[in-house]
């Protein structure tokens, strides 16, 4: 391949990836912030909206804060605040125009008094509670979080860390979609010692659930190195995710490795491990992640058409909290899950690049088990075209441009489009 087509064919190709984004009817707009205070004082109640949940906390727990949201509120004012935090209700109440300061979250079954001498040392003192997580506030606020609501950056949905970790290694291990997707002539046989497969992917999509709507952005590099029996493959994978959600935003990373082991000529099992993060000030969420599963990749042909049969079982489980002593909820997850689906590919007589390309069509179901999620069942449905790139033997998706409709309990409706190079 030369130099041209190196470069030119992902940008045109990506090109073509944004502007089919831009014309699908994917989900209606519907971005509503996620942290909401209501303070009522001295007669006179007023509502704002925070796309940022430590301003959020930091500006509806302190006197100094809540002046700046009721311009009637004093230190001396009976007051009542109501919060949401991203679906979880809240009330901080000064009962009197004394010090007193009541802190509630019903769904948490939490209720704490302060009694210090001033509002300022009352407020210090809630302050502490959340910080050195007293009563566990921040792991039940986590617990609840996933249980509960779509949201969360870290699991309880197909966008979090949890899920994007899930479906990539599934994609690792299963060539789904182009992933990993390094073929060996029928012989078993290659002109000499291959050299690895570079790859680029983007996903593009929105999604609905439960009156939110979301953008999500992911950019997976993949890197795939036959050994010397190139049956066997060292197969490495990163994903990089970005969400919006009513304005708030997340980033996400994870790195995952395996090695394909061959038990037929055309059945391949692949363990793989994997270790991920998320970070967001806005979304107040920050976890780390590992995963550990085995993946079986069963391809055959059937009605003139090629099938893969993939499963994967995996473990997956965060640890620890990388803001720990900081306002935010703490994460306890441990999950098992089973990810099934099957394939079907063949010729097409569409070219792309001048280049005669393949179609496949797939569905992938994913159950996850364990610590209680809020959307733990939803299934893939994805086709896409591509063409084939062949060179010592070997076989693989080049380029490739899909759709992906994801439905889930709860109602959860997602759509991406996918694009997908490898060198």
């Amino acid at each position: 391949m030369g130099f041209k087509s190196f470069t030119v064919r992902p940008i045109s190709v990506f090109g073509a990836t944004t502007a089919l984004v831009s014309l699908l009817p994917l989900v209606p707009s519907n971005a509503e912030p996620l942290f909401n205070v209501t303070v009522t004082s001295n007669g006179t109640t007023t509502e704002t909206s925070f796309t940022n949940a430590i301003d959020f906390v930091d500006q509806t727990t302190t006197s100094e804060g809540l002046t700046g949201l009721n311009p009637n509120y004093t230190i001396s004012s009976v007051a009542t605040v109501l919060g949401d935090f991203r679906g979880v209700d809240y009330s901080l109440t000064y009962p009197d125009r004394g010090a007193t300061l009541i802190f509630e979250v019903p769904d948490l079954d939490i209720s704490q008094t302060f009694s210090e001498a001033t509002r300022e040392a009352n407020e210090d003192a809630l302050d502490d509670y959340l910080v050195t997580n007293q009563d566990d506030i921040l792991t039940k606020l986590g617990e609840f979080l996933v249980r509960t609501t779509a949201t969360d950056p870290v699991a309880g949905n197909p966008a979090s860390l949890q899920a994007t970790m899930i479906s990539s290694d599934f994609g690792l291990g299963s060539g789904f979609g182009g992933n990993g997707s390094v073929q060996v002539n029928d012989d078993n046989t290659v002109e000499e010692t291959p050299g690895g497969i570079p790859g680029l992917a983007a996903r593009l999509g929105r999604f609905s659930v439960d009156g939110n709507d979301g953008t999500v952005i992911e950019l997976p590099l993949s890197y795939v190195k036959p050994l010397a029996d190139p049956r066997w493959a060292v197969v490495l994978e990163m994903p990089l995710t970005y969400v919006d959600i009513g304005g708030s935003q997340s980033y996400s990373a994870s790195l995952g490795g395996g090695l394909r082991i061959p038990v037929l000529d055309n059945w391949s099992l692949t363990p793989s491990v994997r270790v991920g993060g998320v970070g967001s000030d806005d979304f107040g969420a920050f976890a780390f992640m590992y995963s550990g599963s085995v993946t079986s990749s069963f391809r055959f042909t059937a009605m003139g058409l090629d099938f893969n049969l993939g499963n994967m079982l995996s473990y997956i489980s965060t640890t620890g909290n990388p803001n720990d002593g900081e306002k935010s909820p703490d994460y306890d997850l441990q999950n098992t899950v089973a990810r099934n689906g099957l394939s079907a590919s063949g010729s097409s007589s569409w070219r792309l690049f001048d280049q005669p390309t393949t179609w496949e069509a797939s569905i992938v179901n994913t159950q996850i088990l364990g610590d209680d999620i809020y959307i733990d069942n939803y299934t893939d449905f994805a086709v896409s075209l591509g063409t084939v790139q062949s060179q010592n033997g070997l076989t693989w998706d080049a380029a490739r441009l899909g759709i992906t409709y994801t439905i889930g309990n709860h109602g959860y409706k997602k759509v991406n489009v996918n694009f997908g190079y490898k060198f």
